[in-house]
């Protein structure tokens, strides 16, 4: 899901809106080829980078976070040390994954005012 904190429209807002579900599809995609996994966002992130999509981590961290709300992933109370040694919260594969996870507020749907 993107969030137009910019008020962005039109195409501009289209073309975030793709942008951003195509990150939630490969995150997802990891935990999915990973299920008995813990990831931490910046385990993500270092995966992503392998893949060639260099992406902020407030980038995968909104992308877990709206897989988390979607009921695909599931957030541990396992803590691991993070890139910077801060405790970081873990993430797993939810038991039960939705497919349609970018299937509502899309331009096409008119769920951003198109």
């Amino acid at each position: 899901m993107y969030y137009n904190t910019n008020d962005e429209s039109g195409e501009d807002l289209r073309e975030s809106w793709t942008k951003t579900a195509n990150q939630d599809e490969l995150i997802l995609q990891f935990f999915i080829d990973n299920p008995n996994q813990l990831f931490t966002p910046d385990d993500i992130q270092h995966m992503c980078e392998v893949c060639d999509r260099h992406w902020p981590i407030t980038s995968i961290r909104r992308g877990i976070s709206t897989l988390t709300k979607a009921g695909n992933l599931t957030k541990t109370s396992n803590l691991r040390k993070g890139k910077y040694g801060k405790k970081t919260h873990t993430w797993k594969l939810a038991t039960q994954v939705r497919t349609d996870i970018n299937d509502t507020d899309t331009p096409e749907s008119g769920g951003f005012g198109f």
